[in-house]
C-alpha cells in the first residue's frame, strides 16, 4: 500500500514553488521594465548633444534611425549593423556610451530588421531584398544624417554583414565618407566558411572532444559546394555554436536573450523580433553572400581612410583574410588594428581596447 504524502508537505511544496515562479516573476519584470528605465535615465542626453529616435521614409519603406552624442558638433558615425538582419540599437547600451562623448552616432535598422520590420510588411519587403537595394538605403541614410547634422561627410562603421556595405559605400560614394572603419571585416563569405570550419575542427581535434568532433567531420565537405539555400544555413548555424564554444565566434544564447530584454531602446514588441523568423526574411542577402560577394571584386582603391578593428579570435569573418585584403589596399591612409582576447563582436568582448583605439587612435585622425 503506497504511503501518502501528509497535507503540509504538499502545501509545503506548493508554497515553495509559488516563491520560485513569483520570485522568476520579478526578476523578469525588473529585467524588462526597471533596469532599462534606470538604464536610460541614467544616460539620459541634453543640449549640446542629441538623443532622437527616428522614423522616416528610406527607400519607399518606414525605416528607424536613432542618433545619440553628447555633442552635435561631433563627427557623425553611422554604425551599419550586421546578420544580415541583426540590429546593433538592441545591444548599443552593452557597448556605444562611451563612443557618444566622442561622436554623433547613428544607429540604422535595416529592412526587416528590429524596429524597420515592425513598421512594414516583412513579406511585402522581401520581395525588394537585395545588395543594390541595401546600398541604396545606405547612401540615403548618410544623405539624411548630413543634412539632419549639418555634416559634409559621415563616418561609416561597418561591422560583419555591414562591412559589406560600408566597404562598397566608402568605394562608390568617397565624396560623403570622411573614413571607413571595418569591423568584423567580410571578404569572401565561403572562404570565410571554410577557414572557420577548419579552425574550429582543429580546436574540437586539440581539445580532444570526440563529439564535437564527430558532429563537425559530418558535415564535410563544408561549406557545400552547391548554391546557397535554407540546408546550407542550416549547417552555417550548426557550425556556429561549436565555433562559440571554443571561443571562434559569437555566442549567442541566453547572454543575448539577456542583453536584449536589458535594451531600454527597444519597446518589448521590438525585443520579440529576436523570436521571429528573421533569417528567412534575409534570404536574398544570404544568397547574395555567399555565392557572389568577394570584396576584391570592388577592387581595393579606396579614397577614404580606412581602419580595419579585428578580434584575434575572430573566425566568423576570419582575422587572417581581413589582414591579407588589407595589405593590398591602396588609401590615403590606412591602420590594421586587433583587440586581443576578442572574437567577432570585439567592441563587447574587449571594450577597453576597443574603445582605446576608436576613441584614442582613430578619432585624433577625423575631421569634425
Amino acid at each position: 500500500m503506497r504511503k501518502r504524502t501528509p497535507v503540509k508537505t504538499v502545501k509545503a511544496i506548493g508554497a515553495i514553488l509559488a516563491a520560485v515562479i513569483a520570485a522568476a516573476l520579478l526578476g523578469m519584470a525588473v529585467l524588462i521594465w526597471v533596469y532599462p528605465a534606470i538604464l536610460r535615465g541614467v544616460h539620459n542626453i541634453e543640449a549640446p548633444g542629441i538623443d532622437l529616435m527616428e522614423t522616416l521614409e528610406i527607400g519607399g519603406l518606414q525605416q528607424t534611425l536613432y542618433f545619440r552624442g553628447e555633442n552635435i558638433e561631433s563627427p557623425a558615425l553611422l554604425l551599419i549593423h550586421g546578420g544580415p538582419g541583426y540590429p546593433e540599437m538592441a545591444f548599443l547600451h552593452d557597448f556605444q556610451y562611451a563612443w557618444e562623448k566622442d561622436f554623433t552616432v547613428v544607429q540604422w535598422d535595416q529592412r526587416n530588421a528590429g524596429k524597420t520590420y515592425f513598421l512594414n510588411d516583412p513579406k511585402d519587403v522581401l520581395e525588394t531584398m537585395s545588395f543594390e537595394r541595401a546600398l541604396a538605403d545606405a547612401y540615403e541614410v548618410t544623405q539624411h544624417i548630413k543634412q539632419k547634422l549639418n555634416k559634409d561627410k559621415v563616418v561609416i562603421l561597418g561591422y560583419s554583414w555591414g562591412s559589406v556595405l560600408g566597404s562598397a559605400l566608402a568605394q562608390a560614394y568617397p565624396q560623403d565618407v570622411s573614413a571607413y572603419i571595418g569591423l568584423g571585416q567580410a571578404v569572401n563569405m565561403r572562404e570565410n566558411e571554410r577557414v572557420g570550419y577548419e579552425a574550429v575542427l582543429e580546436a574540437a581535434r586539440a581539445a580532444g572532444n570526440g563529439k564535437d568532433i564527430a558532429v563537425l567531420e559530418a558535415l564535410a565537405p563544408y561549406p557545400p559546394p552547391e548554391a546557397f539555400n535554407e540546408s546550407f544555413l542550416e549547417q552555417v548555424s550548426t557550425i556556429r555554436p561549436y565555433q562559440a564554444k571554443y571561443k571562434l565566434a559569437d555566442s549567442g544564447g541566453i547572454g543575448t536573450i539577456m542583453q536584449v530584454l536589458k535594451s531600454p531602446y527597444y519597446t518589448f514588441r521590438d525585443k520579440t523580433y529576436f523570436l521571429s523568423d528573421m533569417l528567412y526574411y534575409q534570404m536574398p542577402l544570404f544568397e547574395y553572400l555567399f555565392d557572389d560577394y568577394d570584396l576584391r571584386h570592388f577592387g581595393t582603391a579606396y579614397e577614404v581612410p580606412v581602419f580595419y578593428i579585428m578580434g584575434e579570435r575572430d573566425y566568423q569573418t576570419p582575422y587572417p583574410l581581413a589582414k591579407d585584403y588589407f595589405n593590398e589596399i591602396s588609401a590615403p591612409h590606412k591602420e590594421f588594428f586587433t583587440v586581443p582576447d576578442a572574437g567577432h563582436a570585439a567592441m563587447q568582448d574587449n571594450k577597453t581596447e576597443f574603445n582605446r583605439i576608436l576613441l584614442e587612435e582613430i578619432r585624433p585622425l577625423l575631421d569634425s
